[in-house]
């Protein structure tokens, strides 16, 4: 790799005659990925955009001036993006006024290669990355890549043709003595062609030279790099060691240690020589610029290194699992041994002290024996991920062991003592139910105890065979019969005084139900009659009172004939019905009762406006009397006996069957509206009539001796005379204020 890293800048001459052979040549090795043409508006390399895409960019572009391009690939790697598009502007000739928009789907972003007439134009570089920022990267972080690019198409659409106004504005003048440009270039003399087409040939060869030994270049960095990273493999793989007292273990363990070792070794010599041999192939093919073909067998190259790389660290995985397995067998053997000589030890001493085989648990520490009998064989295979897993089980099994035997002296003292105590203690208690008269016989209680007796006696025998777990299975089963036993009991008790309530409380619940039936049969009647309500919470409820009242009475009955006051429990089922029922019925009752009221509610309002009415008319015609006026006016008298008038047909509504609310509440506003007016024009009447007597009264002296206010005066005492307050008043005040301005009188 070094010799052929010091030929390379030796072969620039070469290069270039190559690359001149490559030009003169009709055939140019381009990647196999490029477009055939860039006829269409449209090119789609990969097949990825839709039909209706295609079509909607190609109407967008079609009415432009300019032309636009767009070709379309999936991803361009191992190429860059614009490595790509440099390949496409090499391929083929961008004319001056044509735009060709390279587009990766991968990389979300787009490459622009524009004609002059774009520059020259105002689209330059800054233009059309300010265009893409703005137009196409928010349509392409959101996934909708072509609404983008047809979106940065019409912003520089719009910049082009704003652009072209601005020139078409300035072209329109011409500068004064300017010579036309026909008659300059008569006078160039043009070069011979032959000229013109070497020189062009010449550069196009310099030019294919260069940036073929540029982008030679750029690979053979490519393959430095891939053999930099085979150097960096290669040294972890020498540096890869294991401890050298896997030699001094069982035979087992050394192959498995020896597999690592030759899978190490095979690395080092296969994988790494052929990754070599590789990249010389690679550096073989660039040197005859097979581009292509070197970058292909570079890629293969780097495969291998990762796969090289991966299996490496594998090894590292390896290696560290069997450490941690061999730790873990070592560790797991020697608990699982303290404990099994714990176990036995302990087992030995109940044994000599309750002088019982304990057959159960010894077996158990037989089976235990056999186990690692077992695990010995596993390591002998070396499978050591076997024996970890049995090894661990193993432990667990002693330690529930232990556990077990912990609680032999708990059991034992179960069995002996608290059981014993507890069975006696519940035979007391049912003794005393039966006593107390809350069964029908011992016999509901013996066949139960029975039961639980027989249980009991099969406790010791399981003992002494070491079952403690069955021992504690059957104490806890046995104790759950005792709780439920009690449980039965308790119910029975509750139940008992729950029947003597039952039987107190129906009596006073039938007495309520019957006073609800004859209320209710006036009340209801009264309400279909009168408001014409045949349905409704209170309807049902009425309803439904003969036959739960039947079914209380017969109740009653039954358990009155029956002669045995205390045994409830053959009627506590038919109690308990019909006491849900009637509680059922108590709390409907509530609610029957509020909306007989709501009933109600309306007529009881509508008398009691009916009595505010008439006091009010009483005090007004008390408050007029008092006065003794001379005369009473038509209009209180006439207004008095309308609201008269208004309170009676209010009153006749109400009295109608059926009862129209609506009507009544029609002719309640009516006698309210009256009334109102009543009240007002009887206050002003009274008002008038107070200061009209406070103002001939406070005048009267001036009379005498000031014809005007006499005349005045003597009008005011004429209308007071005929009923005419208002005017009265009028006059009064005129008097007065007369007197005022002659006399300088003061107003209270």
């Amino acid at each position: 790799m070094i010799y052929i890293r010091r030929q390379r800048a030796s072969r620039f001459f070469i290069v270039c005659t190559m690359m001149l052979a490559v030009l003169a040549s009709p055939y140019y090795a381009l990647a196999a990925s490029l477009p055939a043409s860039l006829n269409k508006s449209v090119t789609d390399v990969d097949n990825i955009i839709k039909n209706d895409e295609e079509k909607e960019f190609t109407n967008l572009t079609s009415g432009m001036k300019q032309k636009y391009k767009l070709i379309v690939v999936a991803k361009t790697k191992p190429q860059t993006l614009e490595q790509y598009a440099q390949e496409v502007k090499s391929k083929f000739k961008i004319e001056d006024e044509t735009m060709v928009i390279v587009l990766s789907v991968e990389e979300k972003n787009m490459v622009i290669l524009s004609g002059k007439y774009f520059h020259n134009n105002g689209i330059t570089q800054e233009v059309l990355q300010r265009k893409m920022e703005y137009f196409f990267e928010p349509y392409a972080n959101q996934g909708t890549l072509m609404t983008g690019v047809m979106s940065f198409v019409g912003a520089v659409n719009d910049e082009l043709n704003a652009q072209s106004q601005k020139q078409g504005n300035s072209n329109q003048v011409v500068l004064a003595g300017a010579a036309p440009a026909s008659a300059v270039t008569n006078n160039v003399t043009s070069w011979p062609v032959w000229l013109l087409v070497g020189l062009v040939v010449i550069a196009a060869a310099l030019g294919g030279a260069a940036w073929a030994y540029t982008k030679r270049g750029r690979v053979l960095k490519e393959v430095d790099e891939a053999d930099e990273w085979r150097i960096k493999i290669t040294d972890q793989l020498n540096a890869f060691e294991i401890d050298s007292s896997w030699k001094k273990e069982p035979g087992r363990v050394k192959e498995k240690y020896l597999a690592i070792l030759t899978s190490l070794d095979d690395l080092k010599k296969d994988a790494i020589a052929d990754v070599e041999l590789i990249l010389v192939d690679a550096e073989e093919n660039l040197m005859k610029f097979r581009f292509k073909r070197g970058r292909e067998i570079i890629q293969e190259a780097k495969e291998k290194l990762f796969r090289i790389e991966e299996e490496y660290r594998n090894l590292h995985i390896r290696l560290d699992k069997l450490r941690e397995t061999l730790k873990d067998v070592a560790s797991l053997k020697e608990e699982t041994d303290q404990l099994h000589q714990k176990n036995e030890r302990r087992l030995d001493e109940l044994r000599i002290q309750y002088g019982v085989s304990f057959h159960a648990l010894k077996e158990r520490i037989n089976q235990f024996d056999r186990e690692l009998h077992a695990i010995k064989q596993a390591e002998e295979k070396g499978d050591f991920e076997e024996a970890r897993e049995r090894l661990q089980s193993l432990v667990d099994g002693q330690q529930n062991l232990m556990e077990q035997l912990q609680k032999v002296p708990l059991v034992r003292q179960t069995i002996v003592k608290e059981l014993d105590q507890e069975i006696r203690q519940l035979d007391e208690d049912a003794k005393e139910m039966v006593d107390g008269g809350y069964t029908n016989g011992e016999e509901f209680f013996t066949a139960r105890l029975v039961k639980i007796r027989g249980k009991v006696e099969k406790l010791p025998m399981m003992f002494e065979e070491g079952k403690v777990v069955e021992v504690e299975n059957l104490i806890l089963e046995i104790r759950e019969d005792v709780e439920a036993m009690y449980q039965t009991m308790e119910e029975i008790v509750t139940n008992r005084h729950q029947y003597r309530q039952y039987a107190t409380e129906l009596p006073y619940y039938l007495n309520v139900l019957k006073q609800d039936q004859d209320y209710l049969s006036n009340e209801l009647s009264d309400l279909s009659q009168r408001y014409q309500v045949e349905d409704g919470e209170a309807f049902h409820y009425y309803q439904q009172i003969p036959e739960v009242a039947a079914d209380i009475e017969n109740t009653l009955e039954q358990i009155h004939g029956d002669g045995l006051k205390e045994e409830y429990e053959r009627h506590g089922e038919t109690l308990t019905q019909v006491t849900e029922r009637v509680t059922q019925m108590m709390e409907r009752r509530e609610f029957v009762m509020k909306e007989l009221k709501d009933f109600r509610r309306g007529e009881r309002a509508a008398h009691e406006d009916v009595h505010d009415l008439r006091s009010s008319l009483a005090r007004v015609e008390q408050q007029l009397k008092r006065l003794h006026l001379p005369k009473m006016p038509y209009a209180i008298t006439s207004n008095i006996e309308l609201c008269r008038h208004a309170v009676s047909t209010v009153e006749e509504a109400l009295k109608e069957v059926p009862l129209n609310m609506q009507k009544v509440d029609h002719l309640l506003k009516e006698a309210k509206e009256q009334v109102s007016t009543l009240l007002e024009d009887g206050a002003e009447m009274i008002r008038d009539i107070r200061l009209t007597e406070d103002k001939i009264q406070r005048t009267n002296r001036f009379r005498r001796y000031d014809r005007e206010i006499a005349n005045l005066l003597q009008t005011a005492e004429e209308l007071f005379r005929n009923g005419e307050y208002q005017e009265a008043h009028e006059a009064a005040d005129q008097a007065f204020r007369l007197a005022q301005e002659k006399y300088a009188i003061e107003q209270e």
